[in-house]
């Protein structure tokens, strides 16, 4: 989702972050930045607020917005995650009470960013950067020595190539953004929800995941949370060996058609919830969705996503006129800023 701030967020890094400079630096440079960037995040699991300053409007004005869908007969809400986003879990925290409202008459379903390398000698060429673009990064106050400069790009490029780092399926590469581990529970995840029409154990499965897996060792953990959700490991396993590449092809594509660029992100009918012009840099946007109106800190909360979908029916059902209340979600800072990770 869209952010009002101008400044990164991070949850966790080995790299010592990066603060935003005015400087001209060559493309190349430009790569290296990028490199840094990811590697605190695609390598190490760091979570970041995305940053689209150039098209967050900066605008004061209270005047709201209009979310407006194609409407349908039977709205159609994707959520797009990855499995350890700590701010895609709580997207899928605060969509529970709505599946369970609208779940029957409403496509509700998590979507999975991943990224596909197809050759990774090339690939971390570029994204570590130019080794003799050093001096200019020293003078923009990124490094402060050649020998940290140089250390750190051949450290990243070192990283960048270590094959542990991606689920490797024939000569490709796939991996989520907090590395291999979180590509293999995405690919479960995705197939547990294959499983039946019957989502109910699925959100149990994901929430059971949540609370007690992490990106270091879902591959060991997911199984036990799977059987307590009532789920057919063997069959998601068999799943996974089977279609793995299938399924992640399939998701990129959604991801590349949406331009979906962090998790969590929600597209309803087509269209992003909520869009980037309801956010405003002084943090006083509102956006009106139906006949309501919500304030840029009620923008991810379950009786806005529900109105989302609401004002998207051609005609709503009665379940439409019940109010969902959040109060955490509301007073959670991440939440109301629009946080999240930052696909790369």
């Amino acid at each position: 989702m869209p952010s009002k701030k101008t400044k990164t967020k991070i949850e966790t890094s080995p790299v010592t972050p990066i603060q935003n400079k005015s400087v001209t630096i060559p493309l190349a440079g430009v790569i290296v930045f990028s490199l840094l960037l990811a590697c605190s995040s695609f390598f190490a699991g760091a979570a970041w607020l995305k940053i689209k300053a150039n098209k967050t409007s900066t605008s004061t004005t209270t005047k709201a917005n209009t979310f407006a869908a194609t409407k349908t007969t039977k709205p159609e809400l994707k959520f797009f995650v990855m499995s350890f986003c700590p701010y895609g879990n709580q997207m899928e925290d605060l969509l529970k009470p709505v599946v369970n409202l609208l779940g029957k008459v409403a496509d509700i379903r998590p979507q999975y960013i991943f990224d596909k390398v197809t050759n990774l000698s090339d690939y971390c060429k570029q994204r570590s950067g130019d080794a003799t673009q050093c001096a200019q990064y020293i003078k923009a106050g990124y490094f402060k020595t050649d020998s940290e400069c140089q250390k750190t790009i051949a450290d990243s490029n070192k990283q960048c190539l270590d094959e542990k780092n991606y689920l490797k399926i024939g000569d490709n590469y796939y991996s989520s953004l907090h590395g291999r581990i979180e590509a293999n529970q995405d690919v479960r995840e995705i197939c547990a929800y294959n499983l039946s029409d019957d989502k109910t154990n699925w959100w149990t499965f994901v929430e059971n995941v949540n609370k007690n897996c992490d990106s270091q060792n879902a591959d060991t953990c997911w199984e036990e949370q799977a059987k307590k959700a009532n789920l057919d490991t063997a069959k998601i396993t068999e799943c996974f060996n089977k279609q793995a590449a299938d399924l992640i092809d399939k998701e990129i594509a959604l991801t590349d058609q949406y331009k979906v660029q962090g998790s969590p992100t929600l597209i309803v009918n087509g269209v992003n919830f909520p869009p980037e012009t309801a956010y405003t840099q002084d943090g006083k946007g509102s956006l009106k969705i139906g006949n309501k109106v919500f304030t840029e800190n009620q923008f991810r909360t379950a009786d806005a996503i529900k109105e989302a979908i609401c004002a998207s029916f051609k005609k709503a059902p009665k379940e439409c006129k019940t109010v969902l209340t959040d109060a955490s979600a509301t007073n959670n800072t991440a939440a109301a800023n629009g946080a999240g990770c930052a696909s790369n």
